[in-house]
C-alpha cells in the first residue's frame, strides 16, 4: 500500500570521508557514495542509490526517497500488503549501522490498484472539497486526474498506460492507481492524528489501518458525476445530456430560452436519477474496499 517515501536520519557517527568532505568516491554502509561540487568545486552532498531508492548525505543528514513498493517489488501496481511493507522496511534497514526505524518521515504515498478503466473512474471526478480536478498528461494523451491541495495530492490514474510509457512493459488487463501522496503534516496536524512521525510508524499495524481507512475516505469524499450506460438511452437522451453537459449550449439555453431552460432542466435531473449506473459506482468502491482489506489483513 505504501510507494513513494521520504525520510531523514541524523547521523551521529559520519564516514571519515564525509567528515574531510573527500573528493573521491567512497563505500560506507554497503553504498557506493558519489561526491557533487557546487561552482567553487566544494563538496555539497554525497548521493548513491539503493535499487531505485536515492540516498543524499548532506552534512549529517541522510534523506532516503523513492517508492518504497519498487524497492521491495520491482514495480507499484502488484498488491503490497502490510506484511510485505514490514519486510521491505526490515530488509532496508538491514543495508546501515544505525537503527532506520528512527528515521523521521517527511512524506508518504498510500495507493491500491483495482481491474477497471478509465471511464468508470477518475474521469468521472468532479470535486474535492472544492477543489476542481487537474488533468494529468503526457503529450496529448491524458491519463489521468489529482487533486493538489497544500499537504496533498490525491491521484487516480491509468496504471496500465503510465506502465507502458515509462518502462514499456505491456500489463495484460486495464488497471487503475488510486493514491494519497502527503506529507507528515496533512496526517499529523488534523482533530484525530494518525501519528506518522517516524519509520517505525509505518510498520505499526494500528496506524497502517488507519491509513488505509483514510484512503477509502477519500475516494468516499470525492463528487462523482454518475456513471451513464448510453447503450440505453435514447438519441434524444443523449441530446439532452449534451446539452446540459456543454457550457456553450448550458448558457444559450438559460439566457435565451429561461422558460424552456427551466424544463430541460427538470428532465435532465430526473434522467439522471432513472440512468445512473449505481451498481457499477458500488462495484468500483467494493473493488478499492477489497483491495485495503487485502493489504490490511496480509
Amino acid at each position: 500500500m505504501y510507494d513513494t517515501t521520504k525520510i531523514v536520519k541524523l547521523i551521529d557517527k559520519l564516514p571519515k570521508e564525509a567528515v574531510t568532505r573527500a573528493k573521491e568516491p567512497f563505500h560506507w554502509n554497503n553504498c557506493l557514495w558519489l561526491p557533487r561540487f557546487n561552482k567553487y568545486g566544494e563538496v555539497t552532498t554525497y548521493e548513491s542509490n539503493i535499487l531505485n531508492l536515492k540516498l543524499w548525505l548532506r552534512g549529517s543528514e541522510l534523506t532516503i526517497c523513492n517508492s518504497l513498493q519498487k524497492f521491495y517489488l520491482k514495480n507499484n501496481y502488484q498488491v503490497f500488503t502490510f506484511n510485505q511493507v514490514q519486510e521491505a522496511i526490515y530488509n532496508l534497514d538491514a543495508y546501515f549501522d544505525f537503527d532506520l526505524l528512527s528515521a523521521v518521515v517527511k512524506k508518504t504515498a498510500i495507493a491500491v490498484v483495482i481491474s477497471e478503466n478509465e471511464d468508470n473512474t477518475f474521469r468521472n471526478w468532479l470535486e474535492y472539497k472544492g477543489n476542481k480536478p487537474i488533468l494529468m498528461r503526457n503529450s496529448t494523451r491524458i491519463y489521468g486526474a489529482h487533486f493538489k491541495g497544500t499537504n496533498y495530492n490525491i491521484k487516480g490514474y491509468d496504471k496500465t498506460y503510465q506502465t507502458k510509457a515509462e518502462s514499456n512493459t505491456k500489463l495484460s488487463k486495464s488497471l487503475i492507481r488510486f493514491e494519497l501522496e502527503a506529507n507528515s503534516r496533512y496526517f499529523n496536524n488534523r482533530k484525530h492524528p494518525i501519528g506518522i512521525y517516524t519509520v517505525a510508524d509505518l510498520v505499526n499495524k494500528s496506524k497502517f489501518d488507519a491509513l488505509a481507512d483514510e484512503l477509502l475516505n477519500i475516494y468516499d469524499t470525492i463528487k462523482k458525476q454518475p456513471i451513464i450506460n448510453y447503450q440505453k438511452l435514447k438519441p434524444k437522451e443523449i441530446l439532452l445530456l449534451g446539452a446540459m453537459k456543454d457550457k456553450d449550449s448550458f448558457n444559450g439555453l438559460k439566457k435565451y430560452h429561461k422558460h424552456s431552460f427551466k424544463l430541460l432542466r427538470k428532465d435532465y435531473s430526473k434522467l439522471l436519477d432513472s440512468i445512473a449506473d449505481v451498481e457499477l459506482e458500488n462495484s468500483i468502491r467494493r473493488k478499492i474496499l477489497e483491495q485495503i482489506n487485502y493489504c490490511k489483513n496480509n
